[in-house]
């Protein structure tokens, strides 16, 4: 069966331990299109807007160890994984946001316990909107203990510390 989900992000390697649980606690054959969400408000400036590039935007926010954890993931998981997609949410209000929903056709959303860290300013975060929208929600806790020495880094993304709660 195949399932999309989405998975807010704030482009670190700790926002990824949501999708690592889902797929290491998966027990049916269960085959996933996952979407890494990230708010982003745009720049009321006519010219940025004339010349926004999504891509180049997403590329602007990824970091190196981020991208080397999503393939990692996509390694790891293969078979429960048909597609990984990072996109951006550049919505205002909860309407939006639902149309976003069902146009990507998302059935369920993951949401990790712990505050997301924005390095852009123009971040924002999708839970005020996720919390209010018509699709399942599940909370996971994705917190690993401070004293691992790897926390934010792509070797975080290898420790088994993770549970659907």
């Amino acid at each position: 069966m195949r399932t999309t989900i989405l998975i807010p992000t704030d482009f670190t390697v700790q926002s990824l331990n949501v999708l690592k649980s889902i797929l290491a606690n998966s027990t049916t054959q269960q085959s996933y299109d996952v979407i890494l969400a990230h708010g982003v408000h745009l720049n009321d400036s006519i010219r940025d807007l004339l010349f926004y590039s999504k891509s180049q935007q997403i590329d602007s926010l990824t970091n190196v160890e981020f991208e080397e954890a999503c393939e990692v993931i996509k390694n790891k998981f293969d078979s429960q994984i048909n597609s990984l997609r990072v996109d951006l949410f550049t919505g205002h209000n909860l309407s939006a946001f639902n149309n976003y929903l069902e146009g990507n056709k998302v059935q369920h959303i993951f949401l990790s316990e712990q505050k997301p860290s924005f390095a852009n300013k123009r971040s924002f975060n999708l839970v005020p909107f996720i919390e209010k929208c018509a699709v399942e929600v599940t909370k996971i806790d994705s917190g690993l203990h401070p004293s691992i020495p790897e926390k934010g880094k792509i070797a975080e993304v290898f420790i088994n510390q993770v549970s659907i709660g």
